[in-house]
């Protein structure tokens, strides 16, 4: 799979010391594209990405909190810098962080949920903006189809984090499609990552793969596949809208 208008791209992946992010970046890096890794507190498993990422092009690893306004800046910068610019931005990092239902949650849970997985999306689009508006950039939000769904047992506030993605992603498209900028979003489902691994037992990734019509759960290449379409110009004609990577688990009319 090559897309040739991708080749010699500026490409930052939030949160791709491993699962979705890391496949994202390696692959974009297949493309030939200058990629930038982006890790918080693993700094071995960005790492790794970044060797991976040299094995095909060239790269930087990149560290920042993305829930902290002035490290995202440096984060953003430093990147620009070094690539010449940004041509895509791919809004990956997020975490259910863990499972609280809403009876009991608690605020500082509410506020991490949507710091880590709003409250990003929003600052480092908001740092990167100008370089992606000389670019007539793309963005790829990754969302989830627990925001559809609700999510499971204890990922309420985390399927409701997620909804506000899908939100944020239709507006912003509608904001920066005058600089030209288009701005998508993926949902994966139930895709075989440290994610599920951390949050789902064996059971449930069993019964979860069994469920789907195509009879697997996903991979984090399966997800990549579907970013690189969308801030590809295959995808050209393409913006506000979301592809649901999940095997047909969840469906909508």
């Amino acid at each position: 799979m090559t897309y040739q208008d991708l080749k010699g791209k500026k490409v930052l992946v939030t949160g791709s010391s491993s699962g979705i992010g890391a496949a994202t970046a390696v692959m974009f890096s297949r493309q030939g594209c200058f990629v930038g890794v982006h890790y918080f507190r693993t700094k071995r498993g960005g790492e790794k990405t970044l060797a991976q990422v040299k094995k095909n092009a060239d790269g930087i690893l990149l560290c920042a909190d993305v829930r902290d306004k002035k490290q995202v800046a440096v984060m953003v910068k430093q990147f620009a810098t070094k690539a010449g610019g940004i041509d895509i931005l791919v809004n990956n990092a997020g975490s259910l962080i863990e499972r609280q239902p809403f009876e009991s949650a608690t605020i500082k849970y509410h506020d991490d949920v949507f710091a880590t997985n709003v409250r990003s999306v929003f600052l480092v689009t908001q740092a990167a903006l100008p370089y992606l508006k000389n670019s007539s950039g793309s963005i790829v939000n990754i969302g989830s189809v627990a925001g559809h769904t609700g999510g499971g047992e204890g990922a309420g506030l985390y399927a409701a984090a997620k909804a506000a993605v899908a939100t944020e992603t239709i507006a912003m498209a509608k904001e920066f499609a005058r600089y030209g900028i288009r701005v998508n979003s993926v949902l994966p489902g139930f895709i075989e990552t440290r994610f599920h691994q951390r949050f789902s037992s064996a059971e449930q990734r069993r019964i979860a793969a069994q469920q789907t019509p195509l009879g697997r759960n996903g991979t984090a290449e399966d997800v990549a596949k579907a970013v690189l379409f969308l801030a590809s110009e295959a995808a050209g004609f393409i913006t506000g809208e979301y592809i649901a990577v999940n095997g047909g688990l969840y469906m909508r009319a």
